[in-house]
């Protein structure tokens, strides 16, 4: 079990790895762009391989990339199909190489007129074509939406039919976020609640391909299909709710990411909040406050 947040790359990879460490991290997400740009520069191999090098010798391990906002593989419109695929395709090379092992990805909408199963279709041909042009081991996490508008992928069904279509299953993961899952209406915050959610997953796309769970509370309600990110305890979830999730044998290997909103005191309050709610005897250790290395010679 490992704690980390979505930290900003702003200033830098050494700046974003002393707010990694002021957090407390033992895992990271990252941008690698501007979250709602599609220009972006390319990434300098120096830096992304020191940053690799020193996540490492940190120990804050393991590295998820999440792409830009922008991409929409379930789109009708060619244009912006093909723009996002072309985009996620970068991705997956520019994750490889500061050493992430996967990019989360948001699915995409179908539009006001459009049909899910079609869109299932297309997001699963966008994949494949992308990880065609990849061969970098980084994975694809599929990641499930709060079930708002036309987004594919709000159910653990809609994710499995994705993957079985796909002709590069062994290259798809699944991150499940808690506040989506909860506005879609599954009841995770209660014992049962989340025991049949999790049999769902297995029934459907397999457990064995959950890699990263994104642990976001609610500022809505159950089923509201809003999605609206609280801080840990604070939403509808609530500290039970993520007592529950946190204590859940099968969920005890995971990485948890937190995407709260970004204040520094807040993260450090949503840190404490996670850690407490599990049980002692499997609470893995605080990380100490430490400095980044220093960089050598280029």
């Amino acid at each position: 079990m490992r704690f980390g947040f979505h930290v900003s790359i702003s200033g830098g990879w050494q700046k974003t790895l002393e707010r990694a460490i002021q957090r407390r991290c033992t895992a990271l997400q990252v941008f690698t762009s501007a979250p709602v740009q599609w220009a972006r520069a390319p990434l300098d191999s120096d830096d992304a391989r020191w940053f690799a090098e020193t996540l490492a010798v940190l120990d804050i391990q393991p590295l998820f990339v999440h792409a830009i906002y922008l991409l929409n593989l379930a789109t009708g419109d060619s244009g912006l199909w093909r723009k996002s695929r072309d985009h996620l395709a970068e991705e997956l090379a520019r994750a490889g190489q500061i050493g992430a092992e996967g990019v989360v990805l948001h699915l995409g909408s179908v539009g006001r007129r459009g049909q899910l199963q079609i869109g299932i279709k297309r997001v699963a041909k966008a994949l494949d074509e992308a990880l065609d042009r990849c061969d970098s081991p980084v994975k694809v996490l599929l990641e499930n939406c709060a079930g708002q508008g036309n987004l594919v992928g709000s159910t653990p069904e809609q994710i499995g039919d994705i993957i079985d279509l796909s002709t590069h299953p062994q290259r798809l993961g699944v991150c499940i976020d808690t506040a989506h899952a909860f506005a879609q209406g599954y009841a995770i915050h209660a014992p049962g609640g989340l025991a049949a959610f999790l049999d769902t997953c297995e029934n459907t796309f397999g457990l064995r391909r959950l890699q990263l769970i994104h642990a976001n509370d609610s500022k809505t309600a159950l089923g509201s299909r809003a999605d609206r990110h609280g801080h840990i305890g604070k939403g509808e979830i609530g500290t039970a709710g993520f007592r529950t999730i946190l204590n859940e044998p099968r969920l005890r290997e995971m990485p948890f990411i937190m995407e709260t909103p970004e204040q520094e005191t807040w993260h450090q309050r949503d840190m404490r909040a996670i850690r407490r709610v599990v049980d002692a005897a499997i609470r893995p250790a605080l990380p100490p406050i430490r400095r980044v290395p220093p960089r050598g010679p280029r």
